[in-house]
């Protein structure tokens, strides 16, 4: 093998996980670089970060019926690829509605985001659906079954915020004349977690380095194995 190919198939093995690793990554930037603030002493525009507990009218999850103050469904879907390969894809994401967060300066609205990204230290994910879920499923058009009527390979996450639970939300501050409030930007979505603000940027740190785990042990595997045969020879 020619230098440069080998050298291209390192290289593109390396980067290609990037893709993926890129909105987490630059979660974590965004969350160094904004600093949490207080809600009476947030700036009048740009992106904040406030922690306090969130308060509202309590409601019901969509999945297990379950009493909670902010619920967020996500559906997947496995779509196989070319050799075999496959993704799971978001085919379907939904969440209750808005709410209010108080860190006892003052009390902010959170506007409803549909690409609001949680980061919650609990949620309900299912692969084994059962015919209830199934028909509720059905019900907001997403098809259980494919071709032929074979069984679609699907998961769905069920994310729930307890009533009076101390969240972190990381979003873009806007204001009108009805209210202020936080949603998400044009481009990034909202940040909710009850998790420290540590551990959240711990998580996302797992998320942005488990893209690279496979491609790099592969990588280390093929020069090894290259090296090796380049010595024999």
């Amino acid at each position: 093998m020619d230098n440069w190919m080998f050298w291209l198939f390192i290289i593109g093995a390396l980067l290609s996980p990037l893709v993926f690793m890129a909105r987490n990554i630059w979660n974590i930037l965004l969350s160094l670089r904004v600093p949490t603030t207080g809600i009476s002493a947030i700036p009048s525009q740009g992106w904040v970060q406030i922690v306090g507990r969130i308060k509202g009218e309590p409601v019901k999850s969509w999945l297990n019926n379950s009493e909670c103050a902010f619920w967020q469904l996500e559906v997947k879907e496995y779509q196989s690829g070319g050799r075999g390969g496959g993704r799971w894809k978001t085919v379907y994401k939904e969440s209750s509605g808005p709410f209010e967060v108080d860190d006892m300066t003052g009390r902010i609205n959170i506007q409803k985001a549909e690409n609001t990204d949680l980061v919650l230290n609990n949620e309900v994910a299912l692969e084994k659906l059962d015919d209830p879920t199934k028909a509720k499923l059905e019900s907001i058009g997403i098809k259980t079954k494919g071709f032929l009527g074979f069984k679609k390979k699907l998961r769905v996450y069920e994310r729930l915020i307890a009533p009076e639970e101390e969240i972190l939300v990381l979003g873009k501050f806007q204001k009108n004349p009805e209210m202020i409030s936080i949603s998400g930007g044009s481009i990034s979505p909202m940040i909710i977690s009850n998790l420290s603000k540590r551990e959240m940027l711990k998580t996302y740190s797992w998320r942005a380095a488990r893209p690279m785990i496979i491609p790099y042990l592969f990588s280390i595997a093929f020069v090894a194995f290259l090296i090796t045969t380049m010595f024999l020879n």
